[in-house]
Parts: structure tokens; sequence; C-alpha cells
């Protein structure tokens, strides 16, 4: 392959991905090796082939590592950047202080630092990309790292070309390389003429990635197939396709599942939860972790089942720590997931008005209460019934008496839920619905000028619904706050 059939297939990545944006502000993580060299002539090309004009900004940190070969490097990108005319952002830290003050794996701390400065400089600059140099045979060593783990689906899928630089962040790390292998990149650059650095440790055993690189893949090359990377990368499609469909899966099954939805506290119906296939229990317990955290932290299968073995048992109270300190928790037909900081007892809810129509925040929820008026066919009130979501309920307008209010519940609160026969106090409602005491205290209630209209998102008053003649409804729906769930590589 020459250069411009190289060029063409970054251009297509870009293409697929619309990432194409004239005047777009780029970071480029550049260590001063053949993949970021490459990387960063291909983007400056791109850029000129098509006058995009991007606005490319060179980013490298030192490690505090390899002594004078890092200060090397770090001389070499300042320069490259300076031979390219572009802006430079260096910085130095010390990995082996943080490891000896706090512990952890060189490898582990060192990405951790890189995706931080990245993200960094990508504020700093106004930059909403950060492009990394990952390339094919990276993405093979990292799912034979993860086998070698004990990984599940979405480990087998390996990188991905494009997601969140971190959890929650607005930033996006983009892989263009991600398909290109090691040895066309260093054809190129030989070919081209264009020098780059070599990190000494990439052909050591120091560290995991390099017993991987160096050892382990080619004894299997030698001993089982000679192209055992190639078998790798197909597997890693596979996985990403069988983590697509899985991913809307568990997204539909999680929407019917969740009882509670905050942030800081999500709970699910255990009973429904184990009536699904066990593949989808094990992608929606992922994804309540996910959303609760803004992230998928690095839960292996003997977590996911540890969720799954306490959904099973009927004892009630029993709980279970997870990654990224989350507790989940068994409180009698629900599971309730939540930060292991947020235990504190939380403040009395402040009363709010609630705008009729409109949206009323409500911050202490985490949620907002988006009222609509609407006129109502009576033929069709029992399918609004049906179809009616966990968070949404349809009121009777007319048989309301305004204003609409949200507090906390109060002593000496009852209601008809709907469908009893008479009134009950708040207290036996959540008793008899088994509602956690810790749950009690953050439920909102929704009250008319005569008293509870609805328990959120539990159940309404009898005397609120839709009835045959009914004309006017208040379609009441609760909306959490965005919280993007990514994967982190």
């Amino acid at each position: 392959m020459n250069w411009n059939a190289f060029l063409d297939q970054l251009d297509e990545w870009f293409e697929r991905n619309e990432l194409v944006a004239p005047e777009a502000r780029w970071v480029v993580g550049a260590s001063g090796g053949a993949d970021s060299t490459i990387l960063l002539h291909a983007m400056c090309d791109l850029s000129q082939r098509h006058e995009l004009n991007w606005q490319l900004n060179v980013a490298h940190l030192h490690h505090g590592l390899r002594d004078g070969d890092a200060d090397a490097d770090a001389d070499f990108v300042a320069n490259l950047a300076e031979q390219l005319g572009l802006p430079f952002h260096g910085e130095r830290v010390s990995i082996p202080n943080h490891i000896a003050e706090h512990g952890g794996s060189t490898e582990e701390v060192a990405r951790q630092y890189r995706y931080d400065f990245l993200e960094r400089v990508a504020l700093k600059t106004g930059s909403d990309l950060v492009a990394v140099a990952h390339h094919a045979d990276d993405d093979a060593e990292t799912i034979l790292h993860r086998i070698c783990r004990g990984t599940g689906i979405r480990g087998l899928a390996g990188m991905r070309g494009l997601r969140a630089i971190q959890p929650g962040s607005r930033v996006r790390l983009a892989r263009p390389l991600l398909k290109q292998r090691r040895s066309l990149i260093e054809q190129l650059l030989n070919e081209r003429g264009i020098e780059f650095r070599v990190d000494g440790t990439n052909h050591t055993t120091e560290f995991t990635r390099g017993r991987i690189r160096n050892v382990l893949l080619p004894l299997l090359s030698e001993h089982l197939n000679p192209n055992v990377s190639d078998a790798l990368l197909r597997l890693g499609e596979q996985a990403r396709w069988l983590e697509t469909y899985l991913d809307d899966a568990a997204t539909r099954t999680f929407d019917s599942l969740v009882v509670i939805d905050r942030p800081g506290l999500i709970v699910l119906n255990t009973r429904a939860l184990l009536s699904k296939q066990r593949v989808i229990q094990a992608e929606v317990i992922r994804r309540t972790v996910s959303l609760l955290l803004g992230g998928e932290q690095d839960l292996s299968f003997l977590h996911v089942d540890g969720v799954l073995r306490l959904a099973s048992n009927p004892g009630s109270g029993k709980e279970l720590h997870l990654p990224g300190s989350v507790v989940v928790r068994r409180v009698y037909d629900r599971l309730e997931f939540r930060p292991k900081s947020r235990t504190e007892t939380p403040t009395e809810l402040t009363p709010v008005f609630v705008s009729c129509p409109g949206t009323t925040p409500l911050p202490q929820l985490g949620v907002e209460l988006v009222a609509e008026v609407c006129e109502v066919d009576p033929e069709k009130i029992a399918d609004i019934r049906q179809a009616a979501r966990p968070d949404e309920e349809w009121l009777d307008y007319d048989r309301l008496h305004l204003p609409l209010l949200v507090r906390g519940r109060r002593a000496g609160d009852r209601f008809r839920p709907l469908g009893s026969p008479g009134t009950k106090s708040l207290s036996h409602f959540f008793i008899n619905e088994k509602i956690d005491p810790a749950l009690r205290v953050r439920t909102g209630v929704l009250c008319d000028q005569q008293g509870v209209v609805w328990v959120m998102p539990l159940r309404i008053d009898e005397r609120a619904k839709l009835r045959s003649n009914s004309r006017r409804a208040l379609r009441l729906t609760l909306t959490r706050n965005t919280r993007q769930a990514t994967g982190v590589e």
C-alpha cells in the first residue's frame, strides 16, 4: 500500500464517523513513536487534501520513566510540532512517585494520567476531539489480554474507535488507525523517510503488554496459528456485532425493570430481572452500574454473577460491593444500586410548585417533571393506561384542584392507591410495597389542594385517574438528568 491509498482508508474512516467538519479543533496525542508520528502527518495531509483547515494541537506527556530516553522523546515531539507548524503542549509527571504514594500498576496509572492530560489540553484549546494512534496490533493484544483475565463479550470487542475520553466528558477520543497494522505503519514511514522514536520497553517483558507482544503472541503464532492476531481481530469484530445487539436489548429491558432511576440511586424489580435470559440479566447489571457512575467500571464475570446471586437470594438487606465503590443491596423484591459514598441521610425535600403545563426542575430528586394538558378520546383511555411507562402517569385534569405541589411525605399523609378499595396511610403503603426506609424519605409526593394525587413514581390516587367520561388529561412525565455510559480502554 502506498501513501495515497493509506490516506484514502483514513479518509473513509473519518467520513464514516462523521469527523470531517471544517475548522474542527483536534488534540493529537503524540509519543514520538511510529504510530503517533504517522497519525500526525496523515491528519495534516488529510486537512490539506480537503481544505478542512483543521486546528491540530500536539500533546505529549512525559511520564517520568525511562530517564534520558523520555527526555529525548519529548524533545522529538516538540521539534516535530514546530516543523509542522502546530502548537505543542507538553507536561511532565512522575508515575513512580504516584505509585509509591498511592499504589497501582505502572501501566494503569500511566494510562489514566495520559487521558487526564489529553482531556485537559482539549478543554484548554476548545477541542472536542482527541486522536490517539492505537492500531490493529494494539487491539489484538488488548483482546488477548482480556481473554487471559477472564473477560465477557464487551472485553472481546476490544477497543472502540470512538468514545468519550472520560466517563461523562464532552471530549471524544478517536482511534483512526485501529484497522491498520504495525508493519504497514513502519513501512510507510521508512518509504517516506519520516523519522520516529523507538521505545525500548516495547521490546522487553517488563510490562504486561510487552509480555503479550513479545512472548505470548509469538508462542501462539509458532505453535497454534501463524495468523493469531488476525483471528483475534475477527473475534473482536464479531463480538462488537453481538455487543450492539445485546446493548439494544438491555436498554429496552432496563426501561421495563427500573423502579427508581435518579442520580445516586437506581432500583430494579428483582423478580422481573430474574425472568429474563441470563445474558440479558448480565447486560442490565452492567448498564445499571454504567448509568449510576457515568461510565462502565471493570466488572468481571464474577462481579456480575455475584449481583445475580444476590438477586436470587430471598433474604432482604444483604449487600455486595462492586468496583467503583458501588453498593448493591437486595431490599425485598428490589435490587438497589448506589455509590458507597451516598449513604448519608438525605435532607428533607423542599416543596416545589408545578408548572402546569410546563417543565418543573426537581433537583433534590434529580429529575424534571413535565406536565402536558391534552384532550383525550374516551374510547382510547384504556389504551393510554396500558401504554403508560413507569415514569409516566395520566390524570383527569378536570378533577384536580390546582395548583400542584411536589413535596416530601408528611406524618398523617393518606391517599387511596389506584385500584384499592379504601384509603391507606403512606407509611402502610410503603410497607405493603416493600419500599426500603432509606428510599421513603427520597420519594416525591405530588399533591393538589385536596391532598395526595401521585406518590412518584409508584402509584396515583384513585380520584385522579382517567375515567370513561374524562375529556382533558394531565400527562405527567419524570425525566432524569442525562448520563452517558461509555466503556473505557
